[in-house]
């Protein structure tokens, strides 16, 4: 069965601090419930203060406040970031009230203050165990796929599956990925975790791939369900995700499912559109270049968008970063960079 699944609130908070609003959150919930959606994730649990307006929470009540009324055909997610957490021990046991499925994002590797490259998943792996432990439904998100070896991607989907977890991903965080490196590390999975494990796809639009890659994903017809995410008008981070709308209609036409489209077209007009207006993402030549160089995003959103570097500056810039420096952005370092290149002009 393929699934779709909205995360509008959540990687769509990117581009406005999460501040949708108290009430634009839950028209936005209740709309995409009208859709026909398999899964919403309503937003972040993050261990930081908290502020009704906006789709992060520190504590599950704070969301089941949200879904009083959850409808009993949809997954209703949550996700976690291992960097930044709420204690597991926090973490309430999954009832008729809390969502779901929490989705945790895991990282294989994260640096000290020397910069230091240090292991990060026996973390993740702790914190999902415990997440099983309280009877949540897992989705392991793998950050920036591209970093793993196939032997270490097959050795971490060995090591999660072992959790027993709803479903595992393929993430393309930075929309670095070509369609053919996304189904080799899809049939990797495939072959290296029970059929009951659902098997997903994140892309970003930095080199407009995410339509091309989601189309191609569901066509290799694997014996297990598939997930792929989308958001209203593909609002997130920078280049920003895969177009919902536009894959619902796809799946609609070409699997014929049932989504209802016209709620997506109500959330764009009566929110997206505005915060469309105030800031922007999408596909830009600036994206397309940190995909390139495999770089943080963030370069392109900084120097090129913020600060006005013209491409052909901005692709000498980022062609002179270190390897180590394009994945650990700072503006700090992106504004020494900047330095360094306008005074060899």
């Amino acid at each position: 069965m393929i699934k779709l699944l909205d995360c509008t609130l959540r990687d769509g908070g990117y581009i406005n601090d999460w501040n949708f609003g108290y009430d634009a959150i839950i028209d936005i919930i209740k709309s995409l419930e009208k859709t026909n959606v398999d899964i919403i994730e309503v937003g972040f649990l993050k261990d930081e203060p908290y502020d009704k307006d906006r789709a992060v929470f520190n504590d599950m009540n704070q969301i089941n406040e949200i879904l009083c009324n959850k409808r009993k055909n949809i997954n209703y997610a949550a996700m976690v970031e291992v960097f930044s957490p709420i204690p597991i021990e926090s973490l309430p046991e999954r009832s008729n009230k809390t969502v779901d499925t929490i989705r945790v994002i895991v990282w294989k590797t994260k640096h000290d203050s020397n910069n230091n490259e240090l292991d990060a998943l026996e973390d993740g792996y702790k914190f999902c165990k415990g997440v099983v432990e309280r009877g949540y439904n897992l989705c392991i998100q793998p950050a920036r796929v591209d970093q793993y070896t196939e032997q270490e991607f097959v050795d971490m989907v060995k090591k999660f599956t072992g959790l027993k977890p709803y479903a595992v991903y393929i993430v393309d965080s930075w929309g670095t990925r070509q369609v053919d490196e996304i189904i080799r590390y899809a049939h990797l999975a495939d072959r290296n975790m029970d059929s009951k494990i659902a098997l997903g796809y994140h892309g970003h639009n930095n080199m407009l791939q995410a339509y091309g890659n989601a189309a191609s994903f569901i066509h290799c017809r694997f014996n297990r369900d598939l997930i792929v995410d989308g958001s209203v008008y593909g609002i997130g981070r920078c280049a920003g995700n895969l177009n919902i709308e536009t894959f619902a209609k796809y799946l609609n036409d070409t699997e014929k499912k049932g989504y209802v489209l016209e709620p997506l077209y109500e959330i764009y007009e009566k929110y997206i559109k505005k915060i469309y207006k105030k800031q922007r993402w999408g596909y830009s030549i600036y994206y397309f270049l940190t995909a390139v160089y495999n770089a943080h995003p963030n370069y392109a959103l900084y120097l090129g968008h913020q600060k006005g570097l013209d491409v052909l500056e901005f692709e000498k810039l980022i062609s002179s970063v270190t390897p180590i420096d394009r994945v650990l952005y700072s503006r700090e370092k992106a504004d020494r960079y900047l330095s360094v290149m306008k005074g060899q002009c």
